[in-house]
């Protein structure tokens, strides 16, 4: 009873602090509102006022893109990226960290509006990873089915970055509880191995993952199975072979190309277990994809950095 009271009044709590939240939202919309109508007469004013500038110049200044693919292409050393770290999180420590988030983005007080909607696991999901925003956004109202296949960049060559909770295939279900979003790392993981090389653009995350359930390479409380990694990967044509842990032995499979995936431990990508893709080197350091964070992708790692996270690793190549 004493419980039952406790949620009744949790629930009540969060209703009101909702309320506030959707009042100040207003009062933001109509500032930003005057504040833009300022900023386009304004730009309207200059625009009309460069004589002979040039008009691209200008629309890309204007757009924030002016090198925006070269700082896409720019990597950051782990020591120096701004991550955030995966978290445990429960009950309130959840609805704590997303009001902190809803300060940084309006999407995050939508997902507060209808808390009491999500599983517990999407939350606490997003809290550590808030690069999962729109997949949280659309995961009530998804049908849970795959939408689209990889794009023509995807399968023209090097590794693909594929993200588990990518709104493509993110939402299928992955065991009889979760999904890719949450639990299938490792089928998106060998997904962006089997692309890389076979350019075979059938081998989607979604589809990889439904091969693992068919052939038993899930097992429910454990998760993906290592041995889909050389038994299952033989099913697409391609070599997996565990190696071992030694940087040199790393650096030789990637210097010739062969991609390595990893099953990582708690630390810096994980706060139990996950996969990620060791694609290459850059003066020395490694290069990933991780499926989970395309931030995380983003950041050059040192051998001394991720090995003590490493549980066990293959390299890849061609059949």
């Amino acid at each position: 009873m004493y419980e039952d009271q406790a949620m009744r009044v949790r629930k009540r709590r969060r209703r009101e602090a909702m309320r506030r939240r959707r009042l100040k939202r207003k009062i933001r919309l109509c500032v930003c509102l005057a504040f833009t109508a300022v900023i386009v007469v304004t730009a309207a004013a200059l625009v009309r006022g460069i004589a002979g500038a040039d008009q691209k110049s200008l629309k890309d200044w204007m757009a924030g893109d002016a090198g925006a693919e070269d700082l896409r292409q720019t990597f950051v050393d782990a020591k120096d990226a701004d991550l955030v770290s995966p978290k445990v999180r429960q009950g309130d420590e959840i609805y704590r960290a997303l009001q902190e988030l809803a300060g940084t983005d309006a999407g995050f007080e939508e997902i507060l509006e209808r808390y009491d909607d999500y599983p517990e696991e999407i939350l606490a999901a997003l809290c550590s990873n808030p690069e999962m925003l729109p997949f949280a956004a659309g995961y009530l109202d998804s049908d849970r089915k795959a939408h689209g296949g990889l794009t023509k960049e995807e399968t023209a060559g090097g590794i693909p970055l594929l993200i588990q909770w990518d709104k493509r295939w993110g939402y299928v279900p992955y065991g009889s509880m979760g999904n890719i979003a949450l639990s299938g790392c490792a089928p998106t993981c060998l997904s962006m191995v089997i692309v890389a090389l076979t350019a075979d653009a059938e081998a989607t995350p979604d589809a990889v993952a439904d091969f693992a359930m068919e052939q038993g390479y899930y097992l429910e409380g454990t998760g993906t199975v290592w041995s889909i990694m050389t038994e299952g990967a033989a099913h697409y044509g391609v070599t997996g072979q565990e190696i071992s842990l030694d940087e040199g032995v790393i650096l030789r499979h990637l210097e010739r190309g062969e991609p390595i995936i990893c099953s990582m431990g708690p630390g810096d990508f994980t706060t139990a277990g996950h996969f990620i893709v060791l694609t290459g080197t850059v003066e020395g350091k490694i290069t990933v994809n991780d499926p989970n964070s395309p931030a995380r992708s983003r950041v050059l790692w040192s051998y001394d950095e991720i090995a003590p996270q490493i549980k066990n690793l293959w390299a890849f190549t061609r059949s």
